[in-house]
């Protein structure tokens, strides 16, 4: 039965966590114009400047550090080209969500968050 209400809330965290990202996509058409507009001459966006996978990675530790219910988490932070994988466990639904947020804002993260092998602890 306990494995029942693990796996509800995992799929509420996901599902939520999903729905949260298309929150202000409804018109990709002139964002993607916005986007191109903002471009330097570099050709990169404005908003995500060259960012070095270890200082997203430490930004992304640093933050997680400064939130007092996910600082006892165990997670383990990891990226690769912008990609952020969070791994390790997390004691709730909404700790998991809070850290897939926080690592959303953190400059140069590409989204979707892998939080894959993130684990609710048991």
């Amino acid at each position: 039965m306990y494995k029942f209400y693990l796996k509800l809330a995992f799929y509420i965290a996901l599902t939520t966590s999903l729905g949260c990202s298309s929150i202000g996509a409804s018109d990709s058409s002139s964002m993607s114009q916005d986007r191109m507009n903002d471009t330097s001459d570099t050709g990169q966006s404005n908003s995500q400047k060259d960012v070095s996978d270890s200082e997203i990675t430490s930004s992304i530790e640093d933050t997680f550090k400064k939130d007092p219910e996910i600082a006892t988490a165990n997670l383990e932070v990891h990226s690769k080209d912008g990609v952020v994988n969070l791994s390790g466990t997390v004691p709730n639904a909404q700790t998991y969500n809070r850290a897939i947020s926080l690592a959303r804002s953190v400059p140069g993260v590409h989204i979707p968050i892998n939080a894959s092998d993130l684990r609710f602890q048991q």
